[in-house]
């Protein structure tokens, strides 16, 4: 047999399968660095120089996002069979991809995450929030998209060996279909094992990568996205998607700590009122956006930064502030995360662990979990939570019946539906109203939640005929300054309503304890937000709260409640009325003197007080929102 030398090895000439093999591996890198490079450009909001400065500041970081580009693409390769096809419909996919990541970013300041998919569900309902121009010049650039491969794909796919052009005969050799199932499972399986350092870890603050020159920040997924791209900001945040068990959980350990304050809750109650004898209905009001621009935090005050004209935005607060007990909510998150605020104030329990959006991933499928709702329900309460928009929103109609509310009244069911000039949502007035009819229709003692819309974005120049305040800080663009201006006549108008509503309170003959709080600031205010000294920072996050009573409880009067996160209100509020409460709320007394502000973007790097109270705090939330509920038993 005649053999080859290297030299005629070398000249050998490719089969057509090889060459189209090799040739579209070429241009899939081509095309997955292309790609990565307009994924960053849009993921920078457009902005050419920061690209570069993170091409050129992190090439290794670059190239590895390329890489993993490449193996997607080499992947959806084997599935269409086409490698043009494959580069087209990908860019169009990121075109969408990114189009949701800009509109989130400039409600909320925060970059696209995993978790967002879970409201692909509700995009109907998330429309009210995007402008159709927008939309519209996303689908003409999906459609020059489609036009430009089509041109590719005819004009030179031929030409670059990029179309299957080899003699074969029977289907599965016609349409190659070994080879691409062989295509997507090496293509998959090198991705999930290139990605597996970044899909799983430990979740300590910082977590250093020597090999590409990064590391990733936990607890900031802004830094964390810039530092190491989109892709492997977005796959290090998929950890979040699943609830991972405590090493130390067991049945006997969330039964040994249920008894512990089982028997604490026994003891100590038996100083405290009666809440099943105590006629008095208790509100939980969740005011969308509701934020202070007078407020001061640590030192720091928010005017220093966004100074205004036309006076005090919030003179019905301030008026309360110095009548009632009132105090700071540090946030969860700025500019959005109403739900996630909104869980944690229902039930005490909370989402630094589960780090996700308990509403849509873990609440509905929980089944009947702890909440205030459902303590008071037991206690002879009549429990009603009210929300003017769409019920099916994070899933509350299915979350807010597992946490005890046993009537949902939203949009569909109000009965006042006023709205401000243009604006798209039902005004406070319009939902305090709704809320008094509850109240005034029932002989029954209530447990209301309301939750809010007026101070939603977006913040049309078109929802009022005039403004109050204008805005004067001078490094701000004008339709920044617009924006806040519009925001601040829409807090002023429900700080107007809040008096109105608190006016009708104290006429009733009703006992009433309302627990008021703004659940985060707008999205507006980069200049504290992305503030380089975190005190500063700190001044986006904290909104005010306070607890009203139209009656003689005990807690009335001026008095600075602490600052701290939506977990430890409730437990504040019962308290400060000295009721006699569930268990977990004593364990929550402990928790919120170890940790009141559990919060990553307050502690950013600094590791949370482990103490057993922690722990316990810890495998509790865990058994009652993913485990096997052992608290829950009786």
């Amino acid at each position: 047999m005649k053999r080859l030398s290297k030299k005629g090895l070398f000249k050998k000439k490719l089969s057509d399968k090889e060459r189209y093999i090799l040739s579209s591996l070429l241009f899939l890198f081509i095309a997955a660095v292309l790609l990565t490079w307009f994924l960053e450009y849009r993921y920078f909001l457009n902005d050419m120089f920061r690209v570069w400065s993170f091409v050129i500041g992190s090439p290794l970081v670059f190239l590895f996002n390329a890489f993993l580009m490449w193996l997607l693409l080499i992947f959806i390769w084997g599935i269409i069979g086409s490698p043009i096809i494959t580069a087209g419909a990908s860019w169009i996919l990121l075109i969408i991809i990114t189009y949701i990541h800009i509109k989130k970013y400039y409600s909320r300041q925060t970059p696209l995450l995993p978790e967002d998919f879970q409201l692909a569900s509700q995009a109907s309902t998330l429309t009210k929030f995007v402008d159709y121009g927008s939309i519209v010049r996303m689908i003409v650039a999906c459609i020059l998209v489609v036009f430009l491969t089509i041109l590719l794909y005819r004009f030179a796919a031929k030409k670059f060996n990029l179309i299957r052009n080899w003699k074969t005969e029977g289907f599965l050799q016609k349409h190659a279909i070994w080879m691409r199932v062989l295509i997507v499972a090496l293509a998959g399986g090198a991705f999930f094992m290139c990605t597996d350092f970044v899909r799983h870890h430990d979740g300590t603050r910082y977590e250093d990568i020597p090999v590409l020159g990064t590391h990733f920040t936990a607890w900031n997924q802004n830094r964390n996205y810039d530092d190491n791209g989109f892709i492997l900001g977005f796959l290090y945040n998929f950890q979040k998607l699943q609830l991972n068990e405590p090493d130390i959980y067991s049945e006997s350990k969330i039964q040994k700590i249920k008894s512990e304050y089982d028997a604490e809750a026994e003891e100590k109650n038996l100083n405290r009122k009666d809440v099943s004898k105590e006629d008095v209905n208790v509100v939980i009001i969740l005011n969308e956006s509701f934020y202070d621009p007078g407020v001061e935090f640590n030192g720091v005050k928010f005017e220093d930064y966004y100074s205004h004209k036309g006076g005090d935005v919030l003179p019905n607060l301030h008026k309360l502030q110095n009548k009632y007990p009132s105090g700071l909510m540090y946030s969860l998150d700025y500019g959005g995360g109403t739900a996630n605020i909104e869980f944690e104030t229902f039930t005490s329990l909370t989402n630094y662990w589960t780090n996700t959006v308990p509403y849509t991933a873990l609440v509905p499928k929980a089944g009947q979990i702890p909440s205030l709702a459902q303590m008071l329900k037991e206690k002879g309460y009549k429990t009603t939570a009210i929300h003017p928009f769409n019920g099916g929103m994070y899933k509350r109609n299915i979350s807010l019946a597992n946490e005890g509310f046993d009537t949902f009244i939203t949009e569909n069911e109000m009965d006042y539906k006023e709205h401000d000039g243009n604006s798209e949502y039902i005004n406070d007035r319009s939902a305090y109203q709704q809320l008094l009819k509850v109240l005034k229709d029932s002989d029954e003692k209530q447990m209301i939640g309301l939750i809010t819309m007026q101070n939603h974005t977006p913040y049309n120049a078109e929802n009022y005929d005039k403004t109050d305040f204008e805005v004067t800080a001078e490094d701000i663009d004008e339709q920044k300054k617009s924006d806040i201006e519009i925001y601040y006549q829409s807090l002023h108008t429900s700080d107007q309503y809040l008096g109105e509503f608190i006016g009708e309170l104290d006429k009733l003959n009703e006992k009433v304890v309302v627990l008021f709080y703004g659940d985060h600031s707008a999205g507006l205010f980069d200049n504290v937000n992305s503030h380089e000294e975190k005190a500063v920072r700190d001044l986006s996050r904290v909104t005010p709260y306070f607890i009203y009573s139209n009656y003689n409880s005990g807690f009335r009067g001026k008095k600075t409640l602490p600052t701290t996160t939506p977990n430890c209100m409730v437990n504040t509020m019962l308290n400060g009325l000295n009721w006699q409460k569930d268990s977990l709320y004593y364990l929550v007394d402990k928790v919120c003197a170890a940790e009141p502000i559990l919060t990553a973007t307050y502690l950013e790097g600094r590791e949370i007080n482990m103490a057993d109270v922690l722990d316990d705090y810890e495998l509790a939330t865990y058994d009652i929102l993913g485990g096997k509920k052992y608290w829950m038993q009786k």
